[in-house]
């Protein structure tokens, strides 16, 4: 009877074990995908570069937001969690739980550094992290710190109610100077030099223009009409495409930074990216990916509920 009793709580134990576990199936290691990050009932959908799903992880918790970090693990983080996840995609195991405050917008991999960043809305503030998930510094922003961007030694940061960007200096952490921008800016790149900055607009007049931005001297140095909220940004081949999720406008534009072709696209789009030599484009409201090659959508792809991002692994190392 006693070995029964231990052999039935060792059993119980095993049940109880399983039903906690978090833990997601692995991803071939040398498999490009682009993920589709899914906020409306948590999921990402990793796909392959002809639109057929790999996997599809039914996420446990109520995440807002995932990065990858390198090519072999990937952050999972929500706004209203205080702990994110950082999970091996080989393995699909959580590796490393990482205390954060309630507030998590965005978190962005510098691969140069190793390092990612965590923007916090409710402490306005950012926080660097080692690869390991290991806290390097927490550095102060403005009010909202949402989109952000690593290029030349420094971390761009959008502070998406306030009038500035943050600029800190990768290395040290130290704020270097504030860019002046328009409140409810959002979506940036850097193009030829220049840092190109999106938004949805402020009150009742929504944004319909890209700021072109000298990172140096932090002067505005020209707009171009891409109406309307342009808030992100792709590079496929030397051509730079703008999405502006208020008419689900896609465009494309040319080496003179003149608008060479438009499409509309998607359901109130968020997302867009270069994968593979396509233009991958979420739908928010519709839950499909678009995949554009040579100015025509050449297929969709299915995908979970209100698709927020897109992450993209290419070659793998």
């Amino acid at each position: 009877m006693k070995k029964v009793g231990i052999l039935s709580l060792l059993l119980l134990l095993a049940v109880l074990t399983a039903c906690n576990r978090t833990d997601y199936k692995g991803i071939s290691k040398d498999e490009p995908f682009i993920a589709s990050v899914n906020i409306g009932e948590p999921s990402i959908d990793f796909i392959r570069p002809n639109g057929e799903k790999i996997e599809t992880w039914d996420l446990k918790e109520a995440y807002t937001g995932a990065t990858l970090v390198g090519e072999h693990a990937i952050l999972l983080y929500g706004n209203q969690l205080e702990q994110a996840d950082l999970v091996n995609l080989d393995t699909g195991e959580i590796q490393k739980k990482i205390d954060v405050s309630k507030g998590a917008t965005n978190a962005y991999y510098d691969d140069a550094n190793k390092t990612f960043y965590i923007a916090n809305s409710g402490l306005n503030e950012v926080t660097a992290y080692n690869q390991k998930g290991e806290r390097i510094q927490t550095m102060k922003t403005g009010k909202y710190p949402m989109a952000m961007l690593v290029e030349d030694g420094h971390l761009y940061v959008v502070n998406f109610k306030d009038t500035f960007i943050s600029v800190f200096n990768t290395t040290t952490k130290k704020l270097e100077k504030k860019i002046p921008i328009p409140k409810s800016s959002h979506g940036l790149d850097f193009v030829d030099g220049e840092l190109w900055l999106g938004g949805h607009g402020a009150g009742e007049k929504p944004n319909t223009h890209v700021l072109k931005i000298n990172p140096k001297t932090s002067k505005v140095v020209g707009k171009m009409d891409l109406p309307i909220m342009p808030i992100a940004f792709a590079k496929l081949d030397e051509r730079e495409f703008v999405l502006s999720h208020g008419e689900s406008m896609l465009y494309e534009l040319n080496e003179q930074q003149q608008i060479s072709w438009e499409q509309e696209i998607g359901s109130n789009p968020f997302a867009v990216e270069a994968f593979q030599n396509q233009i991958v484009v979420a739908g928010y409201d519709d839950q499909t990916l678009y995949w554009v090659k040579d100015h025509h959508i050449v297929k969709k792809t299915k995908v979970g509920q209100a698709p927020f991002q897109l992450l993209v692994r290419e070659n793998v190392k």
